[in-house]
């Protein structure tokens, strides 16, 4: 049995932004909205789901249906209203299969470093890392997700477990030393 959740409580705590960012959704803006296809219909194309963080809501065309967060969760994960609020507060429940939905690791517990970053991308060299030790940080580009088009640089906890990224997003070098004026010396 589930222990009893303030739904209100949950959702001012856990915004629709954490809320998207747990359940790894992959969203484009579009004016004061988040779209993309829903992963639950699999119909209605890539702008079938529309989530507007601002009123913390979603509406999923294909699906018909909305509403908030624990809303969002019971739509694209197939659970009730009072299991979805148990995942999005860090539980473990039961789906209509009876296959346990766990909750993704919270920061804490780490998370799987982003094994799609370019190391040896041009704007990895501009931040000032050669290919080799950029692959060794875990340091690179990326070119997809929500680090897109940024050089992703890992943030690790005092036990080196992954917490997440940070994402430079313009970098620039230092003016290159000029040798105008230099004059040459003679060798014996």
């Amino acid at each position: 049995m589930s222990k009893f959740i303030d739904f209100a409580e949950l959702k001012e705590r856990v915004s629709m932004e954490d809320t998207i960012a747990k359940l790894g959704l992959q969203l484009r803006k579009s004016a004061n909205q988040l779209r993309g296809a829903c992963p639950a219909c699999n119909t209605g194309g890539d702008r079938a789901l529309a989530i507007t963080p601002q009123k913390q809501m979603f509406y999923c065309f294909a699906g018909q249906e909305g509403g908030d967060q624990i809303a969002l969760i019971s739509h694209l994960k197939g659970l009730s209203m009072p299991d979805a609020a148990q995942w999005l507060s860090g539980g473990t429940v039961q789906n209509k299969t009876t296959t346990p939905v766990t909750s993704p690791p919270a920061p804490q517990d780490g998370f799987a470093p982003l094994d799609y970053l370019q190391h040896d991308h041009p704007a990895v060299l501009t931040v000032g890392f050669d290919s080799e030790t950029a692959a060794a940080l875990g340091i690179g580009y990326a070119n997809k997700g929500l680090m897109k088009g940024t050089v992703a640089v890992p943030v690790r906890d005092e036990r080196g477990q992954l917490c997440g990224y940070i994402g430079i997003t313009e970098a620039k070098l230092p003016p290159r030393w000029h040798l105008g004026n230099v004059v040459k010396l003679k060798t014996a």
